[in-house]
């Protein structure tokens, strides 16, 4: 007969820290690296963008999909590493304080923040948004421009007659404002781009005007993984005392053992 035994649960250890500010001047320098990341990945989804435009759109989907997910959950996990770091400042702090020790201002400052992670994504990712907005006021749905001449046509641009009427395919076409933020931002979602597909006007226009919502995506996932910094120095905390327990446990199972084999001393007889 199976009898079930039941493990027992390890209560959270929660250890007191000290809270710091929204900002300090360690956030400026985060959110320079924030931003120097953010051209990296530009750079990156221009690349494998360019490699992930499939004909079918479920293909491009799927591959795209997992591409922008690698590269949130990166920011996710970088925004909790350095919450988990904060939070471990602030209980160093902490115990400092408490002991009577000065605490500097400017280490205090740099402690963990709920808001940190948001604004130093936010900051990060500035120029990129104001990019993006200005782009959204005067975006216009793209028309397909007009084709190349023929080579015979060249020899016949001598005529008035012919040259007036094809003056419009010889006209140098050059870059506009619009042209220059469209190319930034398109580079900046790019596997969104490719999975609507260059050829779906209309819903590429949607996503230009709406452009900012993704440019968001990145300081989003950082902000969101800062968060979890608490709960990470928590489990760190609560794995640390369930060791603990295993090895007082085994300690005293060796004792019993040991107990068990040690010689008796010798015995009375009636």
């Amino acid at each position: 007969m199976e009898k079930n035994k039941k493990k027992k649960t390890v209560k959270p250890v929660v250890k007191p820290y000290l809270k710091g500010e929204p900002w300090d001047r360690q956030s400026i320098k985060t959110s320079l690296l924030f931003l120097v990341s953010l051209i990296g990945v530009m750079a990156g989804f221009l690349i494998l963008g360019g490699m992930l435009m499939w004909d079918s759109l479920i293909l491009r989907l799927i591959t795209n999909g997992m591409l922008m997910i690698v590269v949130y959950m990166i920011y996710f996990y970088n925004g909790a590493s350095r919450g988990t770091t904060d939070v471990n400042a602030g209980e160093i702090l902490y115990t400092r304080q408490e002991t009577g020790r000065p605490v500097n201002e400017e280490e205090r400052k740099r402690c963990f923040h709920p808001l940190k992670g948001f604004l130093i994504g936010l900051a990060g990712s500035l120029p990129f948004l104001i990019i993006g907005i200005v782009f959204a006021c005067i975006t216009e749905r793209q028309l397909y421009g007009h084709g190349a001449l023929p080579s015979w046509v060249s020899g016949l641009t001598g005529r008035a007659e012919v040259g007036d009427a094809i003056a419009y395919y010889t006209q140098a076409v050059g870059m506009e404002l619009q042209d220059v933020l469209r190319l930034i931002v398109r580079m900046s979602i790019m596997p969104l781009i490719s999975i609507i597909g260059a050829e779906n006007a209309d819903a590429l226009l949607l996503v230009e005007r709406l452009c900012v919502l993704p440019l968001l995506l990145p300081a989003l996932s950082y902000g969101i993984g800062y968060t979890r910094g608490v709960a990470m120095r928590t489990r760190i905390h609560t794995d640390i005392a369930r060791n603990k327990r295993k090895a007082r446990k085994k300690q005293k199972q060796q004792q019993k053992q040991k107990q068990r084999l040690q010689p008796k001393g010798p015995q009375q007889l009636n």
